[in-house]
């Protein structure tokens, strides 16, 4: 077995982290209580499911990881995995809607 082929078998696959905040517009910051957090930051047109791992609310969208963590004064959202770019819009779109609903506050998406 050659070097490269080795270094490919002991490597562990990188995965693809893409991070973006959602910020409030009208304020600084969104007031979400923690409780609320599994029925507001799940897509509704995804099936998504919770699970354990880094930050605040994390959820399994098809082949994708998404770990969201409230840090001041927004949330931090990491898609860990590739996924197209219309579906993460959709993600963020449903999540900020999401957020309206349950708060009245208005979100925006920022790449980061």
């Amino acid at each position: 077995m050659s070097r490269s082929q080795l270094n490919a078998r002991v490597r562990p696959m990188r995965r693809r982290s893409v991070e973006f905040l959602i910020k409030r517009t009208d304020c600084d910051w969104f007031d979400l209580p923690l409780n609320q957090y599994a029925r507001t930051l799940n897509p509704r047109s995804f099936s998504s499911e919770v699970i354990v791992g880094w930050g605040d609310h994390r959820i399994r969208v098809p082949g994708v990881e998404v770990s969201i963590s409230y840090e001041d004064p927004d949330f931090h959202v990491t898609f860990e995995g590739d996924l197209p770019e219309a579906e993460a819009q959709l993600i963020f779109d449903e999540i900020c809607l999401n957020i309206l609903e349950a708060t009245g506050q208005q979100g925006v998406v920022v790449p980061l």
